[in-house]
């Protein structure tokens, strides 16, 4: 396999962000529920911070701050993550050392999907028909005639910023995305991997098979995942030419993994970890610990979107409130409703009169004397219609109110008059009687 190839698989990798990994290349659900993420999150800002040289052992006897993690730490790698309010990944930047590198931005289908991502060294197009995805997969390549390739470090080597094809890919597509199967190939139609999956009927990810010939000969693994009642990943083996493991994990109230056993052939790994959350149940601080000792930190910074306004219940024709539960706002709160809605509306009717008068004085400053003179003449004409205008319904309010009172008080008189016959003649019955 050529040296562009490995590389390509390498970067490719990065577009993974499932929080069960499965084993596929492209992944065309970008989205912050894919990542574990809660609430409506607008952006995640995450570094990966390692000990420094003179860190010391005992750090888990710690007396420490979380503020001070920066200070006592060498940040890492990192990423910088941004979503729309649907939920869907925008852009990511990748980070190291506190540099940021290019930004991969995505665009989507309406199926809501991934339909390109461009990023540092590779980009991804996607078209759908139907639940079937067809898939494209550039690398950029490097200027391999003025490079040693034993020597050189290819992390640092410059790139030509030329995108020729070098993977192709066809998905089979279920429910909500999730993929069926996936077929790889090569520019030259030679197959480099084929993966099959397997779901629960919560659309879980139970078991993937995969074929893969990058190496140049064919290798056929195996992952089976388990799940406890509550959702929560428990377990996940794996058989394989490349890799023979069992994981299993242990989980919080909140479905994030405290502790993480990795047993494989040549021995036995244990990670535990610890959190900080913010106010909507999403990690800033992590701790990871490896057998027992401190291995690394990951601090998160995290902003969010307005949430969406409640949808209103209704009522069938039975009584029974369908939806959202809401009270019935008294006339109270329909006057208060009534003085805002109008108190908004006049503020706005304010900016956009002043608006007005912005763009008139600007437009009055390229205008020559005569149009200035012609226009003053319309504004005092304006001024003098609105005026007799403003007169015009003065009077006629006035003229209503009066009539008003007038009807008002020949309305008394004639109840009065009625009133006063009506007593007459209860008077003049009884003394017939």
């Amino acid at each position: 396999m050529t040296m562009k190839k490995i590389l390509s698989f390498a970067i490719i990798a990065l577009c993974a962000v499932c929080c069960v990994k499965a084993q596929d290349i492209v992944n065309l659900r970008m989205d912050r529920q894919q990542m574990g993420l809660r609430g409506y999150v607008a952006s995640m800002d995450e570094d990966i911070l390692l000990r420094k040289d003179y860190f010391r052992e005992d750090w888990p006897e710690r007396k420490w701050f979380v503020k001070d993690l920066r200070s006592i730490l060498r940040e890492d790698e990192g990423r910088i993550v941004t979503f729309n309010p649907a939920g869907r990944m925008l852009t990511i930047t990748y980070t190291h050392q506190g540099k940021q590198g290019l930004t991969t931005r995505c665009t989507y289908a309406p199926n809501g999907l991934l339909s390109s991502f461009v990023g540092e060294g590779y980009k991804v197009e996607a078209k759908y028909n139907g639940n079937m995805a067809d898939i494209n997969v550039f690398a950029e390549t490097k200027d391999y005639k003025s490079i040693n390739l034993e020597k050189a470090d290819l992390n640092t080597t410059p790139y030509t910023n030329t995108y020729p094809f070098d993977l192709k890919c066809r998905q089979e597509l279920g429910d909500d995305g999730i993929v069926i199967e996936s077929k790889y190939y090569y520019v030259d139609s030679m197959p480099a991997k084929v993966c099959e999956y397997s779901y629960n009927h919560n659309n879980q990810l139970v078991g993937e098979k995969i074929v893969d010939y990058t190496s140049g000969e064919k290798n056929v693994s195996t992952v089976k995942y388990s799940y406890d009642n509550r959702g929560f990943l428990v377990k996940k083996v794996t058989h394989g030419k490349a890799l023979d493991e069992t994981v299993t994990y242990e989980n919080n109230d909140l479905g994030d993994c405290t502790k993480m056993t990795v047993e494989r052939p040549y021995g036995t790994v244990v990670y535990t970890f610890e959190y900080v959350y913010d106010d909507m149940n999403n990690w800033t601080v992590r701790l990871q610990f490896q057998d027992g000792i401190f291995d690394n930190a990951a601090l998160r910074t995290l902003t969010y979107h307005n949430a969406p306004a409640e949808p209103k219940a209704t009522t069938d024709k039975k009584g029974e409130k369908k939806g959202a539960a809401v009270e019935k706002p008294s006339k109270k709160n329909e006057a208060n409703v009534d003085k805002q809605a109008e108190k908004v509306a006049k503020a706005k009717q304010k900016e956009e009169m002043k608006a007005q008068q912005a763009r008139a004085k600007e437009a009055e400053k390229n205008m020559s004397k005569e149009e200035r003179k012609a226009l003053q003449e319309q504004r005092k004409a304006a001024e003098k219609e609105a005026k007799a205008e403003a007169a015009a319904q003065k009077k006629a309010e006035k003229e209503r109110i009066a009539a008003q009172k007038k009807a008002e008080k020949e309305r008394i008189a004639a109840d009065k008059k009625a009133e006063k016959e009506r007593k007459a003649a209860e008077k003049k019955a009884a003394k017939e009687k």
